[in-house]
């Protein structure tokens, strides 16, 4: 039996008596160490082989340990054999006494082969060593964690990334050391790796905020693998992950670029317009665009810029694109869009190259285009000003002298003499002249504006019975006042002036008669009206609207009309300086005229003028007071000797004495000689040698109670200049009567 169970055990044994010859092998030792029986049976285990069995390891282990312990278990013995090769064998060996044995002592013999088990354990040794380098050794964070979140492997990046050694880790939680704890991970750690057991695939990759030693938050993305034992209970969970903080920032630093960029654009004050630079359809609009050129946004989207009524010129945009790419920018100044309403807006249009999109940009510039071209028209009516300012001035000396001549010749002859009615007619005629200078230097905005406050529905009034005989009986005619008074700073007689050449070019709008409406009204307008026309502030207007039911204008004649010598009038029947000086008129008035017509429709001239604030609103009926004579000595400084000598005729013969100079240093001159008895200084403005504003300076230093009375027939902004228009100063604009002249004098004395 003994035999038997020898047999049949798998492991090479032999049974060895006491004097270590072999007694009995089984199959396998002979087939593992390629030996016979014959070979084996009888000899000594030393001898077997041929003396390969006599390994000192052996010996040591039968003749030493054996006859001390009986028996010795798993000792290792490596050995190479001639006819197997190298062997590395696990000896157990057993001192047995046996019945079947005779109860002699036999040595039993076991004998396993672990060459190949110790093969494939240095090799996973050595491939562990390769793998721990390797995870060691990669630029990737790998860690381990137990299902409590404790750390099992913490490798050589995680510990220079995140500031730890891996002994400290050991044994710790992530949470409050790798993950804030304030986090939505670190702060509920346990739900999270529950869930990791449950749904892994949710976790197979995520990206978290993680925390370093120091403090610092760092952003890192992880690739998670639950490692379960063979009952699909999680073990260890393996943590790989890599440094994604650059890569965050810069994505948050596009997303703080990207919303900023959509602010600008749905704040920008310009229209602007995305466009797919593949295929030029429009993909984004912002509200600036919208409200330019009145579709809905949804409208925009998939259109090319020509259904919009933008480029619509460019027949080829393909080829644009082209060109806009390999130049980065095209730029298209003042170009016409077309609304939705189909009005034509004037625009510049930008298109930039913006890598996917095709950005076009489109600024509105009609209103700049407008204030430019009333820049231009302002201008251009500066310059003609200044020339019939100048003109008038010197056609107002020559009123003067024939005024006032004329004057004192009709105070000579008597009623009933043929003669007076010459003069008259000399009068009137020099009257008609005066008027028309006036009209031209307030065309010029020169003449010195003698503004009173007036109920505006009263100047109307009193002019309709000539406005009736004015426009004749084949047009309509209706008035519409206020029902409240409209008090207003102007000059009467040149806001007349403006009404009445109005309603003459109304009149001859409609030569086969119509209807001619005027209406007055208090408005109150804001700036953006103020900022369109150019003049004035915002507040309260008297509005007095013109409006007949003519032949029109279109939009080219309308914004020409204010032109000086612009008219649309047969040669001969209009000078072209009407409208002109109508506006010129109320721009002095710090108004403005504003104008609505169409062909085929009439026309409507608005006219606003600012009005006075309550407190200033309260005016006195003005009463000419006679011409009273004195006897007080006057000094007369004029350089026109004409005028000086009509003037001093005046004063001589109303008992006034009269010193003259021909300049301003003969005038102070003479002032200086005769201080004591000069009462008051009539001086001209504009003289050689020094002004006339001067003069008056010079003499209150030598006496200060001088009194002043200046006079010219320069342009009110030249004197402004000069400091002659001061508030409360006594002055008279040429070309005078000589009963105004006298009244402007006594009044001066008495002042």
């Amino acid at each position: 039996m003994f035999e038997d169970i020898v047999e049949t055990v798998r492991e090479p044994l032999i049974v060895l008596d006491s004097e270590l010859r072999v007694l009995s092998a089984n199959r396998s030792f002979y087939i593992s160490f390629k030996v016979q029986p014959e070979e084996t049976i009888g000899n000594l285990i030393y001898d077997l082989g041929s003396k390969q069995w006599d390994i000192p390891r052996l010996r040591t282990l039968l003749e030493n340990i054996l006859p001390e312990n009986n028996k010795f278990d798993d000792y290792e013995v490596e050995h190479i054999f001639s006819g197997v090769g190298h062997k590395i064998m696990l000896l157990n060996a057993r001192r047995i006494m046996h019945k079947e044995m005779g109860s002699q002592m036999r040595i039993l013999l076991a004998i396993e082969d672990i060459t190949e088990r110790k093969r494939i354990e240095k090799l996973l040794v050595a491939s562990e060593a390769k793998y721990r380098e390797l995870v060691q050794n990669v630029n990737s964070i790998i860690l381990k964690m137990d299902p409590e979140g404790k750390v099992t492997f913490f490798n050589t990046f995680a510990e220079r990334f995140f500031g730890f050694t891996e002994k400290e880790m050991l044994g710790r939680s992530v949470a409050g050391t790798i993950l804030p704890e304030t986090g939505p991970a670190g702060s509920d750690l346990d739900s999270m790796i529950k869930d990791i057991e449950i749904h892994p695939e949710k976790y197979i990759n995520n990206e978290n905020e993680n925390m370093r030693r120091n403090g610092e938050r760092v952003w890192v993305a992880w690739t998670n693998k639950v490692l379960c034992d063979e009952n699909g209970k999680t073990i260890e969970i393996l943590c790989i992950g890599n440094d994604i903080t650059e890569r965050r920032r810069m994505e948050d630093a596009l997303k703080d670029y990207e919303e900023r960029y959509r602010r600008l654009f749905e704040t920008a004050k310009d229209g602007l317009l995305l466009i797919d630079k593949h295929n030029g359809d429009i993909v984004n609009v912002n509200p600036a665009i919208v409200e330019m050129l009145g579709y809905f946004s949804q409208e925009f989207i998939g259109k090319k810029l020509q259904d919009v009524g933008l480029l619509k010129d460019i027949r080829d945009f393909k080829e644009t694109i082209r060109e806009l790419i390999h130049a980065g920018f095209i730029n298209y100044e003042d170009v016409f869009a077309e609304t939705k309403q189909r009005q034509i807006v004037n625009v510049d249009i930008y298109l930039v190259d913006r890598a996917k999109f095709i950005q076009c940009n489109v600024r509105n510039i009609t209103e700049r285009k407008k204030l430019s071209a009333q820049l231009l028209q302002s201008q251009k009516m500066e310059a003609i000003g200044n020339l019939v300012g100048g003109i008038a001035h010197d056609f107002n000396n020559i009123l003067t002298a024939i005024i006032g001549y004329g004057s004192l010749l009709h105070k000579e002859i008597a009623a009933g003499d043929p003669l007076r009615e010459y003069v008259e007619q000399i009068l009137a005629a020099s009257s008609k002249a005066a008027h028309l200078t006036h009209s031209l230097l307030a065309y010029s905005r020169k003449q010195v504006m003698e503004a009173k406050p007036a109920d505006v529905n009263k100047i109307v009034f009193s002019i309709q019975k000539i406005l009736d005989r004015l426009i004749g009986e084949d047009i309509e005619f209706k008035i519409h006042m206020a029902a409240e008074a409209l008090i207003a700073n102007v000059d009467r007689g040149q806001v007349e002036q403006v009404l009445l050449n109005l309603a003459t070019n109304a009149r001859d709008a409609m030569p086969h008669g119509g209807a001619l409406t005027i209406r007055t009204e208090r408005v109150q307008i804001d700036s953006s009206l103020i900022q369109v026309n150019g003049n004035g502030e915002a507040g309260d207007y008297a509005v007095i609207s013109v409006a007949d039911t003519g032949v029109g204008m279109d939009e080219k004649t309308r914004d020409r009309i204010f032109e000086p010598f612009f008219t649309t009038k047969e040669s001969g029947k209009g000078t072209g300086l009407g409208l002109a000086m109508a506006y010129g008129i109320i721009k002095q008035h710090n108004g403005f005229i504003d104008v609505h017509s169409r062909p085929g429709e009439g026309a409507t001239f608005k006219i606003y003028m600012p009005l006075l604030p309550a407190k200033e609103a309260l005016f006195e009926k003005e009463e000419l007071t006679p011409v009273v004579s004195g006897n007080e000595t006057i000094l007369l400084a004029e350089d026109d000797q004409v005028i000086r000598k009509v003037s001093k005729t005046f004063l001589e013969h109303y008992g006034y004495k009269v010193l003259e100079a021909v300049n301003g240093e003969d005038a102070l001159r003479v002032f200086s000689e005769n201080r004591a008895g000069i009462k008051l200084i009539v001086t001209d403005v504009i003289m050689p040698k020094m002004l006339g504003t001067e003069v008056c300076e010079k003499a209150r230093m030598i006496k200060p109670d001088i009194k002043c009375l200046l006079m010219s027939g320069y342009s009110s902004d030249i004197m402004q200049k000069r400091g002659v228009l001061e508030r409360g100063g006594n002055f008279i604009a040429k070309p005078f009567s000589p009963d105004d002249f006298l009244r402007k004098v006594r009044a001066a004395l008495d002042s």
